[in-house]
């Protein structure tokens, strides 16, 4: 009789111990919501490594799954791509184009964007393009990063509006 109160015991305590574990390595999702924005590295010299710099090109991830990629110019902003996304996995989303001016070969197609999340609010975003806006076959990984835009704890004193 011991050895069976023993043995239930113990096997309660693996049990309870398998839920704790299974609660610490559950994953959060990841929320792509909010504004992106584009970024490129610099250097002056091939021999140093590249500083990050913002580019004027902004990627909107509504929390309602549409998208709209949008460039700021001097003269004023301009829609360049948009449609709607969805997550597809804890590493991607799709992009379901209606329209995109820079890439037009995808218009009213799925982009699949494998992404991974850097620190300091950096995403890297790779998709494949099949072929160029001319149907000529590239078979191409592309690669982009983008920095959330994030809401400063105040209004900063030196802003151009």
């Amino acid at each position: 009789m011991k050895m069976r109160s023993f043995l239930f015991l113990t096997l309660l305590v693996l049990v309870a111990s398998g839920n704790v574990w299974a609660q610490k390595t559950e994953k959060v999702p990841v929320s792509l919501n909010g504004v992106w924005q584009m970024c490129f590295y610099r250097s002056n010299s091939p021999e140093v490594a590249g500083e990050l710099k913002t580019s004027n090109s902004l990627k909107i991830l509504s929390d309602d799954g549409r998208f709209t990629n949008m460039v700021m110019m001097p003269h004023g902003a301009i829609i360049i791509g948009e449609g709607t996304y969805e997550m597809t996995s804890e590493k991607s989303y799709t992009e379901i184009v209606e329209r995109n001016l820079h890439l037009p070969q995808l218009n009213g197609k799925r982009n699949v964007m494998e992404f991974e999340m850097k620190d300091d609010g950096i995403m890297v975003v790779k998709y494949f393009l099949k072929e160029d806006i001319n149907g000529n076959r590239i078979d191409s990984w592309c690669y982009e990063t983008w920095k959330r835009v994030t809401m400063p704890d105040r209004y900063p004193e030196n802003i151009i509006r």
